[in-house]
């Protein structure tokens, strides 16, 4: 556990305000009520220990928050962030994952739970590797699931 890496201070600040900015300036055609987002990311996170939180746990989640994709547009990066964002950034043409509303409002965040207490801990969370259950990585792979699934059908 790194104490100096606790939850992100105001998370829930930064994620109502981020869902809002997303859907009045950056998608203002998508309707989603953001304190509903802020609900169901809660109840995932809060009251369970910091490597106990699976991809499917953040189903609902997802299911509040539906957004489809240019599927021919899209990029995956893997360790090359910097370089897929400063082209994409260049060429509006594509899209990253950060791009949809899940990615925008979670992006760079840092959050874990602790089952003794109904609140995140903001003291200390494991790094991702610590655990294959880490509540960010599962969420980011459900999210990399979701888009993934979506180009598949819409390729076949």
């Amino acid at each position: 556990y790194w104490p100096e890496l606790g939850t992100t201070p105001n998370i829930k600040q930064i994620v109502v305000g981020r869902c809002y900015n997303y859907i009045t300036l950056v998608n203002p055609s998508l309707r989603f009520d953001c304190e509903e987002i802020w609900r169901e990311f809660e109840e995932v996170v809060v009251q369970r220990s910091a490597c106990n939180v699976r991809v499917k746990d953040y189903h609902r989640l997802f299911h509040a928050m539906p957004q489809t994709w240019p599927c021919d547009r899209f990029l995956f990066w893997s360790k090359t962030r910097t370089l897929v964002h400063s082209y994409t950034a260049a060429v509006r043409h594509f899209w990253t994952l950060e791009d949809t509303l899940v990615g925008y409002i979670f992006n760079d965040l840092i959050w874990c739970g602790q089952e003794e207490d109904q609140d995140f801990d903001f003291s200390s969370c494991p790094e991702w590797s610590a655990c294959v259950n880490h509540p960010v990585y599962s969420l980011w792979r459900q999210a990399s699931q979701n888009v993934s699934l979506m180009i598949r059908l819409k390729n076949s």
